[in-house]
């Protein structure tokens, strides 16, 4: 496609060429006639010098015009079939070199706007929070742990994270940038930022790695402690993979475990978890007993105004509390559906409750696939992952 509209491009210059070289020369003819002509006009008018006689105009002038009417006549049979043949080329390059440009322009804002919490380009990244209670009072200084935006867009739609750009999300550091939402940027700025981050979107093989590296991670904790000699041997990765095998079989005594790793992933700062909007303090640091226990310890005023008061998973955070939540959904596969497909604005879902769009779809998102510069969304979490889940939140 590239080849044809640098042919279609240089066909074009010749033939500007030819037409400008054809202009300059008859206003040379033109010019040299005109000095032809003796006196000025009121004695010889241009409309009454001598011209050819009728044998002459039906001869030679009019063979010299129908040649010159010929070749045009050619010239224009050859180009507009070429011109046919090159458009879709064009239009096709046309529509890549936007992107191109976008992408460009929206790397440029990215890296002035988004990179300080998201991190260079999007890998995850931490943002100063200032946790305030119901008054406005102070109570702790956190480093929220602000999300890779590498599977941004397996997660949501593009409207979806134009929303978010344009509003922000409440609760969070995430302020709104769109001037829809009182931010400095306008509506081609925020989609600049859109076409970028579909330039960073893992593929399938980056994103299931992804996973597993948090997956991983807690299983090697649960290994170490049941076993603490596997720490630091070359027998704790087989030892992984064995825990992993067995646990993920529904009818395991693990399986739970097994759902709870996947609920608590801690990848790319969270991203791909659920805990980050469902779990109490997870996005700024309570992610198990310990870590809570700590950051109460640096923070009293967390417990105090009843903001975290514990290692309590699944019970709400900036999404709801997830207690009780198979009255909610009627059935395991119902459930699953949403966790997969995520929610949609003004959708209703579950037991006849308004979806927001907020919450992301983990079975990865198919919509936009018609778009330039757009390629399939990488799936988050297999059916099975997900079925693991939601079993772990249905047990909360």
């Amino acid at each position: 496609m590239i080849l044809a509209a640098s042919t279609q491009q240089t066909v074009g210059m010749v033939l500007a060429v030819i037409v400008m070289v054809g202009f300059v020369v008859y206003l040379l003819f033109s010019f040299r006639i005109g000095k032809r002509e003796i006196g000025s006009e009121i004695d010889l008018p241009a409309n009454r010098r001598t011209h050819a006689d009728d044998d002459e105009l039906e001869t030679r002038l009019l063979d010299r015009s129908l040649g010159w009417s010929l070749v045009t006549l050619t010239a224009i049979s050859l180009i507009l079939p070429m011109y046919w043949l090159m458009e879709p080329a064009r239009q096709e390059n046309a529509a890549i070199d936007w992107v191109d440009r976008f992408e460009t322009k929206g790397g440029r804002a990215f890296e002035e706007a988004c990179s300080g919490c998201h991190g260079p380009g999007g890998v995850g990244g931490v943002a100063a929070f200032t946790i305030v209670d119901p008054d406005g009072q102070f109570v702790a200084q956190v480093e929220w742990k602000a999300p890779a935006l590498t599977t941004v867009l397996s997660r949501f739609t593009e409207e979806e994270v134009h929303h978010i750009l344009d509003y922000g999300r409440p609760g969070t550091p995430m302020p709104a940038w769109g001037l829809p939402g009182g931010g400095p940027l306008t509506t081609q700025q925020v989609e600049q930022l859109v076409v970028f981050l579909r330039s960073i979107q893992l593929d399938q093989a980056a994103t299931t790695a992804q996973i597993d590296s948090g997956l991983r991670a807690g299983t090697r904790r649960i290994v170490t402690s049941a076993d603490p000699s596997l720490a630091g041997t070359d027998a704790v990765d087989d030892a992984v993979d064995a825990w992993l095998a067995q646990a993920s079989d529904p009818a395991s005594s693990d399986y739970p475990a097994y759902g709870e790793l996947l609920f608590t992933n801690p990848a790319a700062q969270g991203a791909n978890s659920c805990a980050r909007c469902h779990t109490p303090g997870f996005s700024y640091g309570a992610t198990d007993v310990a870590s809570t226990a700590e950051l109460l310890a640096t923070w009293p005023r967390l417990a105090e105004s009843g903001i975290l008061t514990g290692w309590l998973p699944g019970t709400g955070h900036v999404g709801p509390d997830l207690s009780g939540v198979d009255g909610h959904f009627a059935t395991s596969r119902r459930q699953a559906e949403f966790v997969t497909t995520g929610s949609e604005l003004g959708v209703g879902f579950g037991n006849a409750r308004s979806g927001s769009g907020g919450m992301p779809g983990f079975g990865g998102r198919v919509d936009d696939l018609d778009v330039v510069g757009v390629v399939e969304r990488s799936r988050i979490l297999t059916p099975e992952q997900i079925d693991a889940i939601v079993a772990y939140e249905r047990s909360l």
